[in-house]
């Protein structure tokens, strides 16, 4: 057993430098070899979009349909590959919806749980009903941060659209990470921009993170900026004028993560944000942007002595957690500190320092105003 475990954490850092370093190629290393693949990875990205344009054109002329609900359907979703706060978002909308009385339901892909290529119930209208394994990490954590909102899996949201209709009667479908997912129609296109970094190197795959162009932004019925307050002014201004160049017409609003408080996961105890203040910690995380939950931590008063950074969607081992136990001790660490998303699927390991979760929440700066347009588009007129 050890052997095995040896040989996927081995498998595990092999991964994780591949990325890196072709990761520091698209970014522009130097040398030879880094140039001949970012050549290669030029070719491949006019094909991946030539190949995208000539797939979407089918939709266009009607000759692929894609399928219609009888009730409205808002997807959340964005240009690249992740880093937007979808799931935050998703959630700001459950609550919006839910504090105006409609019955909704979230679809998630569930990716990386055991029911991504299937299909799945993760919570009712009164309970979680799956592991975050099952589940999926995203899907679980809007399942327990959603009481009353249920939430369906599988990366076929045709097919678990009927199942959430048939189960649950909404008045609208939440389609969590749905701007790719071509065959849905969906009512409201809602596209997310990272303010810091909108779009990557500009390039879409392979050679940069994009999985559209930029100018697919004009699909969107509504663009939102996240982490807008972590941007500069100028960064914000300069975005704005691209996104009123690239879609004139599409209403845009700006958003922002907020804490709004510190979870110890072994006692489930809350604790005030002023507990980071001025103390010693280890920050690790497995998203798509993991420097704004660097930041936020550093803004909430915790000095970080560590900071590891795995791949988006990875679940932390226990060799790896007991690695980050041991460096704590080294570093006279009072805690721990990750996020909600990979809390959900952290192994149980007996130790005496803690882990803390920060809790946050998601802020329109419009919310009444996004709220307005949102019911305008979904329930203005029958379908």
């Amino acid at each position: 057993m050890e052997f095995l475990v040896s040989i996927q954490a081995e498998g595990r850092e092999a991964m994780n430098k591949t990325e890196a370093y072709l990761l520091s190629v698209m970014r522009g290393r130097r040398g030879v070899l880094p140039l001949l693949l970012r050549l290669l990875a030029c070719v491949l990205s006019w094909v991946y979009i030539v190949g995208l344009e000539v797939y979407l054109s089918f939709y266009k002329m009607g000759i692929r349909k894609r399928k219609e609900f009888p009730i409205p359907v808002v997807s959340v979703g964005n240009l690249t590959t992740g880093g937007t706060g979808k799931t935050p978002i998703t959630q700001a909308i459950a609550r919006m919806l839910r504090a105006h009385n409609r019955k909704v339901v979230i679809l998630n892909r569930g990716y990386r749980g055991d029911n991504e290529y299937g299909c799945a119930i993760v919570s009712d209208e009164t309970s979680v009903k799956l592991t975050s394994q099952q589940a999926g990490d995203e899907a679980f954590m809007l399942a327990s941060t959603l009481p009353g909102v249920p939430v369906v899996v599988g990366k076929e949201r045709r097919f678990t659209g009927e199942v959430a209709i048939d189960a649950f009667n909404p008045d609208v479908i939440l389609l969590d990470d749905g701007m790719q997912f071509w065959q849905l129609h969906r009512d409201v296109e809602i596209c997310l921009l990272n303010a810091c970094d909108p779009f990557d190197n500009g390039w879409t795959l392979p050679r940069g993170l994009l999985r559209e162009p930029a100018y697919h932004i004009r699909r969107a019925s509504i663009v939102i900026l996240t982490h807008a307050l972590r941007a500069e002014a100028r960064q914000v201004a300069a975005l704005t004028a691209k996104v009123n160049l690239l879609a004139p017409d599409t209403p845009l609003f700006t958003a922002d993560l907020y804490p709004i408080g510190l979870r110890d996961i072994k006692s489930g105890k809350e604790l005030p944000l002023k507990a980071l203040d001025g103390q010693r910690v280890i920050a690790f995380s497995a998203l798509g942007n993991p420097s704004s939950f660097e930041s936020m931590v550093g803004e909430l008063g915790g000095v970080l002595s560590a900071r590891h950074r795995f791949r988006d969607h990875h679940a932390v081992t226990l060799s790896e957690l007991g690695e980050m136990y041991s460096e704590a001790r080294a570093a006279a660490a009072v805690a721990l500190v990750t996020t909600e998303k990979d809390a959900v699927k952290l192994p149980e390991l007996e130790a005496d320092i803690p882990i803390w979760t920060v809790q946050v929440e998601m802020r329109l700066n419009e919310p009444e105003a996004f709220y307005a347009l949102l019911s305008r588009l979904c329930f203005s007129s029958p379908k």
